[in-house]
């Protein structure tokens, strides 16, 4: 029950965030002006259209996008008990679910950062720059590292909410050992799980920017 209701809270603040981004950033005049440039208006509009008659789609699919991001990483964090370590073997799948969702905590927070920053910061933004926004990380200085397509995502991972999720896995894993490893040792298996699937991720997406380009 402790993991439904932790889900439940999470997809209730994943909805009110993609209300609060619907409403007041990703608006439909900052939408069809910036489609208006590369295509016909009644095309655009018939666009604009769709997405009013299909606006709950995207609260729909939620449970089951956050559901299965948080079983994919439970599963891999769950490759730590291969290990012949002390404190690990005990460690049960629904704790490591509980772990993540309560880690994922930290993605809402960069939701609430990114709102907070474009409703009443950067208040002049548009499209282009909200597309190519990330709280805290590489992407936003991309133009100074590499203007390549492919390296967006990448640069988009490197970010330090990312790095606050490592860190609440590894003392995740340090508290559900028994304090059995050291800090240091967790956050090892932190990469050696979840880090490599996320790497590979990361690539996969890379390698389909890349050949859309081509």
């Amino acid at each position: 029950m402790k993991n439904f209701f932790l889900f439940i809270g999470i997809i209730v603040c994943y909805c009110l965030l993609t209300y609060l981004d619907k409403t007041y950033i990703t608006t439909s005049s900052k939408i069809f002006d910036f489609l208006a440039k590369d295509y016909p208006n009644e095309m655009v509009q018939n666009y604009m259209d769709n997405q009013k008659k299909w606006w709950w789609l995207s609260y729909t699919l939620l449970p089951f996008l956050i559901g299965i991001k948080v079983l994919l990483v439970s599963f891999c964090l769950n490759f730590i008990k291969v290990l012949d370590l002390p404190g690990l073997e005990n460690i049960k799948f629904s704790q490591l679910i509980s772990l993540v969702l309560i880690a994922e905590s930290v993605f809402i927070i960069a939701g609430i950062y990114k709102f907070v920053n474009f409703y009443w910061i950067d208040t002049e933004y548009t499209m282009e720059s909200l597309q190519t926004y990330y709280p805290i990380s590489l992407l936003n200085i991309k133009e100074y590292i590499s203007t390549e397509k492919w390296l967006a995502y990448p640069l988009q991972l490197a970010n330090l909410f990312e790095l606050f999720y490592w860190g609440i896995l590894a003392w995740g894993i340090w508290e559900l050992s028994e304090q059995k490893i050291s800090f240091l040792k967790s956050l090892t298996l932190t990469s050696l799980t979840y880090g490599m699937a996320l790497l590979f991720w990361a690539g996969v997406v890379s390698f389909f920017i890349l050949n859309a380009q081509y």
